[in-house]
């Protein structure tokens, strides 16, 4: 049997090919002085610090700054629903209700208690406007996904975790001993600030000196690796193909 090639699609391949090469060749690279003004002298000013002037390396520590939060971010993303889900479990499981949020806003309920007026915490009016705001949208569920991060986090707060009956810390099956409510929220805490970075786009990769270094962002990586662990899960398994965090770390290492 004889095969004819088709020249119009051959034709059609070879230019395609020549024209990503184009593209490849002409914005593979932006120059320095275009980049500090698209994205603002005082923001790209901190790399080029840190690259002591050199204009290449300050490029390439803003993209590999960028690749970091990439990663960051994904491993949050599973987190983040991870640690909300093992709390709603608990407390469905704790008041015998699926709609826990909604009910113990109530009269008698955790988020009614006077500590939070005293103290000026307000989860009962979060969980009440986020309700309105889904209208006839509203399930329970939805509700859990649409509270923030820092909802979640401020549950082990000391009057979230008084009010909710002190137990909320058993949700880590493998937490080691001695590991109690206040380590926990302030460990979260950290989790939750490395976040908020991220989504303001904040550097990640410098000391306070604009000096290169990862030491902090790795120690919350740990936390973030640690929590995972002590969920009962392997973080091998649950971030599988997201977590690149070691060659991005050698990379920042060897611009030292």
């Amino acid at each position: 049997m004889t095969f004819v090639r088709d020249n119009r699609d051959y034709d059609t391949n070879i230019r395609k090919i020549v024209l990503n090469q184009y593209i490849c060749e002409k914005y593979k690279r932006m120059e320095y002085n275009d980049f500090e003004k698209a994205l603002s002298k005082p923001r790209i000013g901190r790399f080029l610090i840190a690259a002591k002037q050199d204009k290449e390396k300050a490029l390439r520590l803003y993209r590999q700054n960028i690749e970091l939060s990439k990663t960051l971010f994904g491993l949050l993303s599973v987190f983040e629903v991870t640690i909300r889900n093992y709390i709603d479990k608990h407390y469905r499981v704790k008041f015998a209700d699926s709609e826990w949020l909604k009910n113990q806003c109530g009269q008698g309920g955790m988020f009614s208690h006077p500590s939070f007026i005293k103290y000026g915490f307000e989860p009962r009016t979060k969980i009440l406007t986020t309700i309105a705001k889904l209208g006839n949208k509203y399930t329970h569920d939805r509700l859990v996904a649409e509270l923030s991060f820092g909802f979640w986090n401020y549950m082990f707060a000391p009057i979230q975790f008084l009010v909710g009956g002190q137990s909320l810390h058993k949700i880590y099956e493998n937490r080691p001993k001695g590991t109690n409510q206040k380590l926990i929220f302030n460990q979260l805490d950290e989790i939750r600030s490395l976040r908020n970075r991220i989504a303001h786009h904040e550097p990640l990769i410098f000391n306070s000196k604009d000096q290169i270094s990862t030491g902090q962002t790795e120690k919350t990586y740990g936390i973030i690796l640690n929590h995972t662990e002590w969920l009962g899960f392997e973080p091998l398994k649950l971030y599988h193909k997201l977590d690149n965090m070691n060659e991005l770390i050698n990379m920042l290492t060897a611009e030292k």
